[in-house]
């Protein structure tokens, strides 16, 4: 597999967890914020937005994890990179 089409597909699926943990912060955030509302008397409310807020949260916090694990293995895979961009970041400034 050609460094191009990895690095797109890698990048590609880094924004699928990306995009359910904005889509998810921003339902917990306005949509469904914590509190008491819903005239139940329970904390958090009766209120659903698609799912209820708990399991809205397990889906924030699941895509966080994923998101953690998707960022490890773009630093893995491009670490030699990494390490080329420090040395030259650092060798240009020794000159200065």
């Amino acid at each position: 597999m050609r460094k191009a089409t990895r690095n797109y597909i890698l990048d590609a699926a880094f924004g699928l967890p990306l995009l359910f943990q904005g889509i998810s912060g921003f339902i917990l955030w306005l949509v469904l914020p914590g509190g008491y509302r819903g005239g139940s008397g329970v904390r958090g409310g009766g209120s659903v937005f698609l799912f209820d807020r708990h399991t809205w949260l397990a889906i924030h916090e699941w895509t966080a994890v994923a998101l953690v694990v998707m960022f490890a293995l773009h630093v893995a895979i491009h670490w030699r990179w990494i390490v080329y961009m420090t040395k030259s970041y650092f060798k240009q400034h020794d000159k200065a």
